[in-house]
Parts: C-alpha cells; structure tokens; sequence
C-alpha cells in the first residue's frame, strides 16, 4: 500500500522507460525492423546513462 504512496527516484523511472522501450522494439521487430532499431538505440542511451550513475538494478537485468 505504501508502494503507491513513495515517489519514485529518477532512475527507477529510467528503468521502466527502458523496460518499455526494449519491449516495445521487440513487439516491432517481428513488423519493422527499422523502426525497432530506432526505439532500441533510445533504450542503450537510457542504459548507458544508468550505467554512468553507478545505478546497481542494472547489472542484475541488463547485459550488452
């Protein structure tokens, strides 16, 4: 219930626009390869940039 109340940090939502990014490349894949290439460069600029703070969710999900 307090989970709801908490506001999240910045790179928690770093995390999730990535998570969605990544998903959502993936989806287009299979219909636009152009367009998830695109959407999936977005994504490694929001992983490089958590990478660059030291931010330790990502070495347990992300691995290039």
């Amino acid at each position: 219930m307090f989970k709801i109340l908490r506001q999240k940090s910045k790179e928690e939502c770093m995390c999730e626009k990535y998570t969605q990014l990544m998903h959502k490349a993936y989806k287009l894949a299979l219909v636009d390869k152009e367009r998830s290439d695109r959407i999936n460069a977005k994504a490694k600029k929001i992983l490089q940039e958590l990478r660059r703070m030291h931010y330790p969710e990502v070495e347990n999900w992300a691995t290039e």
